[in-house]
């Protein structure tokens, strides 16, 4: 993800927490609070006016930050449970005495996941007439990024890296309590 071009002055002058700011408050905020405009270059005095405010203000600075980080964290509960309540309900089915209930999300899975590869095979090797090809890239990504991720994190659980920033958020979050 490309940083917004006001950020890069303040990160580049290791100015993290007043990023941080910007980003959960918004860029006139930061302005209004410091009487700095981030619009252009940040000269000598600019840089020490907003380390004096960030130093000033560290307390409210970092409320700020975990706030955003707990946003943050509440964000990944929710999918988690979302995840969660879908295992579960495959797990109700798996009881049923009806065949057609407990294969189910077999059948929907390989269905979604036949007409993607054909999709994906069509749109490799097939033309497309070029009044069409934005539909078709949209299309695409569509199935790539969600039907076929959905079935993926369904099946096989979600990324590695994303278990990974949910156990640093959650380490981080009750080191502050």
């Amino acid at each position: 993800m490309a940083l917004p071009a006001f950020l890069l002055p303040l990160v580049s002058q290791g100015l993290s927490l007043l990023g941080n700011a910007a980003l959960a408050k918004g860029k006139e905020w930061v302005e209004q609070k410091t009487g700095v405009s981030l619009d252009q270059p940040l000269s000598q005095e600019d840089v020490v006016k907003l380390r004096q405010f960030e130093l000033e203000h560290e307390e409210e600075l970092q409320r700020l930050r975990m706030e955003d980080k707990r946003l943050d964290l509440e964000e990944l509960k929710v999918h988690a449970a979302n995840t969660q309540g879908a295992r579960q309900m495959n797990q109700e089915s798996m009881k049923s005495d009806d065949p057609i209930v407990r294969r189910f999300i077999y059948f929907y899975a390989l269905f979604w996941s036949v007409c993607s590869a054909v999709y994906i095979g069509f749109i490799t090797f097939g033309e497309i007439p070029k009044d069409n090809v934005r539909f078709a890239d949209t299309i695409l990504g569509f199935l790539l990024g969600t039907i076929v991720a959905t079935i993926i994190n369904f099946f096989y659980g979600s990324s590695k890296g994303s278990q990974d920033k949910t156990a640093a958020l959650t380490k981080e979050l009750e080191g502050d309590k």
